[in-house]
């Protein structure tokens, strides 16, 4: 039976007498813990398993070894038991060897354990600059999502903001093309001359949603040259050749009965406008003074209101030309109303 890490004590006598062998195996015991050590143990197992094959050979009869010998079973244990005496004499010679030079064994173990600490050292320096290395990529994803998330961003905003001009443009089309459409209908300014349609026209447009395309867009051509377009194309009442802009005011405001003339005058009166906007509108001065001038009583009302209207315009408030043509006349009409509008909202 082979032992599995309990060795015979020192204490251990033999009838009393210590053999050489029986003496070196308690020193060697003394000297080195044999509890857990392979090598020893299996050196004393070796002993225990050629004792036992000792032992069955001696306790075989004859014909037991009649039988050992014709099956080979005799030779097979001689070879164990001379196996077993060789692995127990390396393993007896290498414990010697080391046992004997035990500053030898310690260097070997120090060695052992400064090259682990080194690995884990090396361990630890790979294992940190992996995680410097994934905190870069992390921060460098980070700072790519930010990347991306501000041209997102931007792209969102815009969308946005073509969709939000979108909306306005068609919001101005539809308040203009409602705004004409009635106009051109005779549903509104009925009985008026066409220059002051004009102009009342031009004021309810750039009311409407038509200036708040030209504020958020900063386009201030494509609705004022199409209202202009649809004026021209649709009012059958305007003069086809030059002519003379105080014959043109005189004869609408004489056109005009006494409550229109008042009814027009109130509404595109110059009289609460500041100095810095009528500078910027002597087409919409000179036919506000004019209807102003016309509902003076007659004792006192000049005899051609729109001629004094001019002259106080370019002595006062800016130049303007004394003749003009249709589109000119509207065209300037427009672009006045638009600006003066712009420019009481930015106010």
């Amino acid at each position: 039976m082979t032992i599995a890490g309990k060795i015979p004590t020192p204490q251990a006598k033999n009838f009393g007498i210590s053999s050489p062998s029986t003496r070196s195996l308690e020193e060697l015991q003394r000297r080195v813990p044999v509890v857990g050590d392979k090598a020893l143990i299996d050196l004393i197992n070796g002993i225990q398993v050629s004792k036992d094959i000792i032992r069955y050979r001696k306790n075989r009869g004859w014909f037991g070894q009649l039988i050992d010998k014709v099956d080979g079973s005799d030779n097979k244990r001689k070879l164990l038991l001379d196996g077993n005496i060789i692995a127990g004499q390396e393993a007896l010679c290498n414990w010697v060897l080391e046992l004997s030079d035990s500053l030898r064994i310690s260097q070997v173990a120090l060695e052992v354990t400064q090259n682990s600490l080194l690995e884990a050292r090396d361990a630890i320096r790979n294992h940190k600059q992996r995680l410097q290395k994934q905190e870069d990529a992390v921060i460098n994803l980070s700072n790519q999502l930010n990347e991306l998330a501000q041209q997102v961003g931007a792209r969102i905003s815009n969308i946005e903001a073509r969709v939000r001009q979108l909306e306005v443009r068609v919001a101005a089309n539809e308040d203009l093309d409602q705004i004409v459409t009635a106009w051109a209908a005779g549903q509104t300014y009925t009985q008026l001359p066409w220059a002051v349609q004009v102009a009342l026209l031009a004021r309810e447009v750039f009311s409407s949603s038509v200036i708040i395309y030209e504020l958020e867009t900063g386009d201030k051509e494509r609705f004022r040259q199409l209202l202009v377009n649809k004026i021209i194309a649709t009012s059958k009442q305007l003069p086809q050749s030059f002519f003379g802009l105080a014959d043109l005011l005189d004869q609408s405001w004489a056109a005009m009965t006494k409550d229109d003339r008042e009814l027009a005058a109130g509404l595109l009166e110059i009289r609460s406008v500041t100095p810095g906007r009528l500078a910027n509108t002597p087409h919409l001065f000179v036919l506000g003074t004019t209807l102003e001038l016309a509902t003076l009583p007659e004792e006192a009302r000049p005899s051609k209101p729109a001629q004094s209207a001019i002259a106080l315009c370019r002595a006062q408030i800016n130049t303007i030309s004394r003749t003009a043509d249709a589109r000119e006349f509207i065209t300037a009409v427009v672009e006045e109303t638009a600006n003066d509008t712009i420019a009481i909202i930015a106010r």
